[in-house]
């Protein structure tokens, strides 16, 4: 009876060690393709239509990249009670 649970427990621990294989090859195979069919044609199109979502046209100027925050300062009031 132990030969037949020590055979079952080393096919167990063959099938997770090549599950976890596979698992990797997969994830590298779906990212990859998220890559290039989802992220790279964003960017082309994003590119040539000349968006620019993080403003960094301004960064090649001399002058500071600095803007000041469209919100305002909160209220005490409102700090004390977080809900």
């Amino acid at each position: 009876m132990s030969g037949l649970r020590t055979l079952r427990r080393r096919l167990w621990q063959g099938w997770l060690a090549l599950a976890a294989r596979f698992g990797e090859v997969q994830t590298l195979v779906v990212l990859g393709f998220v890559y290039a069919f989802v992220f790279g044609p964003v960017a082309v199109v994003t590119q040539l239509a000349g968006r620019d979502f993080l403003d960094k046209h301004r960064l090649g100027q001399p002058d500071s990249a600095w803007r000041d925050s469209d919100a305002r300062p909160p209220e005490l009031d409102n700090l004390k009670q977080p809900f």
